[in-house]
């Protein structure tokens, strides 16, 4: 990580930005993985945002969507079994209709990505309607961007403005989440996921003041994704605690990392956004984006949820 460029909320925001322009049109985003065949088709569709598409910086740190992401490799864990189950030939589907930068206002009326349908909400909706009762699984990543927009994280943590964007986030993603599920019916499994902390990276920075704000940004990151279990759990939808899988929260455990010195010893917390998204890579970083290990643990925390 360059710590001399390192600002944690314009790193987040620069990111998005550039995976949007990137990502751009509905044909790149909306994408269908269709193994063919005469078996019964059925589907899985994966909507939020650019961790839902796969997002990755190459080589350049030009952002890309790929087939790496969280999504792609659930899809390719569940399948095998998935379609070997039932009394006929099956055939599992993936549908990405997630949007990089998408906030829930963006989900629901139209946003960053051109749909057919008007927006991502409109177009999972229209997708469960003319697939009624073949539609396996539908997860999502949502709030995330709603989160990092408002600006609660800077140099210093307003806990303030972290409660409330987050009821309010937990407000708008309950609406989502009821008419995805009144699209789908009973039968369908949508399971959500809570979010890693980006902002751990600050503890690189090597002095008091960035080793406070990961501390702090930890608790602030634990208030967002506390409003996010409370909502899935109330539409009574699972939740991939990512968050966990990540141990976003331990600055006790002191691991050996591949970081350079000073930063050999780190807490877990951190040497974990280190080795599992590109926030302390210091060639395309600080992007806050998982990378395939971090997208593999995603989709893991995934698949240990579903029924």
């Amino acid at each position: 990580m360059r710590a001399s460029s390192y600002t944690p909320c314009i790193a987040w925001r620069i990111a998005l930005i550039a995976a949007t322009l990137t990502v751009g049109a509905c044909d790149a985003v909306n994408e269908l993985v269709n193994s063919g065949g005469d078996a019964e088709v059925h589907h899985y569709v994966s909507l939020g945002t650019s961790l839902s598409v796969g997002i990755q910086p190459n080589s350049s740190g030009v952002l890309l969507p790929t087939n790496d992401g969280y999504a792609d490799q659930l899809f390719a864990s569940i399948k095998p079994a998935f379609d070997a189950a039932g009394t006929q030939a099956r055939d599992l589907q993936l549908t990405k209709l997630g949007c990089p930068g998408e906030t829930l206002d963006d989900m629901t009326n139209g946003g960053n990505c051109p749909y057919l349908a008007g927006s991502q909400l409109d177009a999972a909706v229209d997708f469960l309607a003319a697939n009624t009762g073949m539609v396996y699984l539908v997860t999502i990543d949502m709030g995330g961007n709603d989160f990092r927009n408002a600006g609660c994280i800077g140099t210093t943590v307003d806990l303030n403005c972290v409660n409330a964007v987050s009821a309010q986030i937990s407000t708008d993603l309950a609406a989502v989440l009821a008419t995805l599920r009144n699209a789908a019916g009973p039968d369908t499994t949508i399971v959500g996921m809570n979010y890693y902390n980006p902002y751990l990276a600050a503890w690189l920075l090597q002095d008091a003041a960035g080793q406070t704000l990961a501390v702090e940004s930890a608790q602030a990151v634990g208030v967002l994704n506390d409003f996010l279990g409370t909502t899935f759990t109330t539409e009574g939808m699972p939740l991939a605690d990512v968050a966990a899988v990540f141990q976003s929260d331990d600055f006790t455990t002191i691991v050996q990392s591949s970081q350079p010195p000073p930063n050999e010893l780190l807490p877990v917390s951190v040497n974990n956004i280190c080795e599992l998204t590109y926030m302390c890579d210091p060639v395309v970083g600080p992007d806050i984006h998982a990378n395939s290990a971090g997208y593999s643990r995603i989709a893991d925390t995934f698949a240990a949820v579903l029924p």
